[in-house]
């Protein structure tokens, strides 16, 4: 609006945020959209945004046309609200992203862990990450489920996001892993969890401060390993699914196990806790792949039972000194709807085996804008779990309209041939290895026997002197091989980017270039025939 001006007042007064050009001038860019007494405002439209303005603007128009009645409950050990960090010393923890999202569409809960039953007004509820949930919630999860209500699971075997996890008392690692046994053999699904999943052919490129490397561990997943099918992923196309676990359907299973996110034949399984050691190369060589159908996000389908047929566990004492002096109260509170041991009707649960993805580090991007904070997301991670939320709530409005966005044009030609280039590197790489840890260990126990005799200095043979030389000349000469191994797929993979580059910039040209000679040399030629 123009300065000075009754639109100027108004935009002040809604809360556009005004921009001021380097000109001085003061321009307003958001939109307020009001009916009776709802009102929604969008205080300013980012261009980084530009790909989700349709949505932003139709999510808006939703929330003030006709207002969400759709209740999800949340359980879980993480601090997604935000507020002060569970970490002495660290700064307050922002709230989650996803969250934020989720809130614009549907009223969202936060359910106590100490609670003994979901609640009938709860449409919907997501279990994220429910590491070392007591018996009795997990029996409030199963009779929820029992009594026909919609669930979404996310398990995870390594939650690097999990910061709240305590060190054990005798200095062992924290738990980062997260499970419910009883419940996953009800419902027909095998899940590990202390295996973790990679994929070779999906893998993501990280810097692992020695360089670029395919990590299959952090999966990159298109479109052609979604279900496009099913409306909760079809039209996404980049989703990062970082150290997930293991999902396939139980042998002895009588329910109906259907992917939405499937692994390749090159994928395969590593040991959980390897993950906290290891170095990213060392974890790429020690994945074997096993070629077997796996998943990290299904849908289970059936009429399930319970997982605790003798009704509600016992209530778990965590003091029993203070329980038995009457400090702990063991008074009961009666259940609203009777144990049941079978569903009435077919159910569906959506389970993951990942719940990094979720979480802002791995989903978006946060940036500054005069004071203002800008979501931009990084990949369709948001839009996987908005859609799987708004859809099994019964709120599928806007989800066709989100997922339009374009966050990734990779090269995948160029993809698939790095990771052929490191495929072919890699088995090399891996013998050099095994022959310099047997010369190490060789040499370490020819060293270790000279020295039996325990004096501080030891005068070795000539004979083992030499030997010694050997064995370490072989050591150099394997560091010497495996550096140029290194070097050598280095030089392949920044060969394939500059041949590619190189492509892009002479093929064009020299297609405009042969199309001109073309059309001049027909222009000469009618040119002689006029003449004659």
């Amino acid at each position: 609006p123009k300065p000075d001006t009754d639109e100027e007042e108004w935009a002040q007064k809604y809360g556009i945020k005004p921009i001021t050009l380097p000109s001085g001038n003061t321009v307003y860019f958001g939109a307020v959209i009001s009916m009776l007494d709802q009102e929604m405002l969008l205080p300013y439209f980012d261009q980084r945004r530009e790909n989700l303005l349709e949505y932003d603007i139709s999510q808006a128009i939703q929330k003030v046309g006709s207002p969400s009645t759709s209740k999800v409950g949340l359980l879980s050990v993480l601090n997604l609200q935000g507020g002060r960090s569970m970490i002495p010393g660290q700064p307050p923890a922002q709230k989650w992203v996803f969250l934020n999202e989720l809130e614009k569409s549907v009223t969202v809960e936060n359910l106590a862990l100490t609670i003994e039953e979901i609640p009938d007004d709860i449409n919907l509820l997501i279990v994220l990450h429910p590491r070392s949930f007591n018996s009795r919630l997990r029996y409030a999860v199963d009779q929820y489920v029992l009594r026909g209500g919609r669930l979404v699971v996310m398990l995870d075997p390594n939650a690097r996001i999990d910061m709240t996890s305590p060190a054990n008392q005798f200095g062992q690692q924290p738990q980062l892993s997260s499970d419910l046994p009883e419940l996953l053999k009800q419902w027909g699904v095998d899940y590990d969890v202390a295996k973790v999943v990679g994929d070779r052919l999906n893998a993501t490129q990280v810097n692992t401060g020695q360089g670029v490397m395919s990590f299959p561990m952090w999966m990159t997943f298109r479109s052609d390993s979604l279900d496009q099918k099913h409306p909760i992923t079809a039209q996404l196309e980049n989703l990062l699914f970082v150290e997930a676990g293991s999902l396939k359907k139980a042998a002895d299973s009588k329910t109906e196990f259907t992917p939405l996110l499937s692994l390749s034949s090159k994928s395969g399984l590593i040991d959980a806790f390897q993950l906290r050691f290891a170095a990213p190369d060392q974890l790429s060589r020690d994945m074997k792949v096993d070629g077997e159908a796996k998943a990290v996000m299904a849908i289970t389908t059936g009429i399930f039972s319970s997982a605790f047929p003798n009704g509600q566990p016992v209530k778990e004492k965590k003091n029993p000194e203070a329980s038995a002096a009457g400090e702990e109260s063991e008074e009961e509170t009666p259940l609203k709807h009777p144990h049941l041991l079978e569903a009435a009707k077919l159910n569906s649960i959506l389970l993951f085996s990942d719940v990094d993805f979720l979480s802002d580090q791995f989903s978006v991007q946060k940036l500054n804008f005069l004071g203002q904070t800008i979501i931009q997301p990084k990949n369709d991670n948001l839009n996987l779990m908005l859609n799987a939320a708004e859809h099994l709530s019964g709120n599928e409005a806007l989800m066709s309209i989100r997922s339009r966005g374009r966050f990734s044009r990779p090269f995948n030609r160029l993809l698939a041939m790095q990771q052929q280039a490191q495929l072919r590197h890699q088995t090399e790489e891996k013998l050099l290895l095994s022959q310099l840890e047997e010369v190490q260990q060789r040499l370490n126990s020819l060293l270790e026997s000279a020295g039996e005799q325990g004096q501080s200095e030891v005068i070795l043979p000539p004979e083992v002197q030499i030997e010694i030389e050997k064995f370490r000349e072989e050591e150099r000469q394997a560091r010497r091989k495996l550096r140029e191994v290194r070097k050598i797929l280095r030089q392949d993979i920044e060969r394939l980017g500059q041949g590619l580059l190189l492509l892009n910039m002479l093929l064009v040209p020299l297609i405009v270039g042969i199309i001109g000679l073309i059309v001049y040399r027909l222009r000469t030629r009618r040119r002689r025939k006029t003449i004659r």
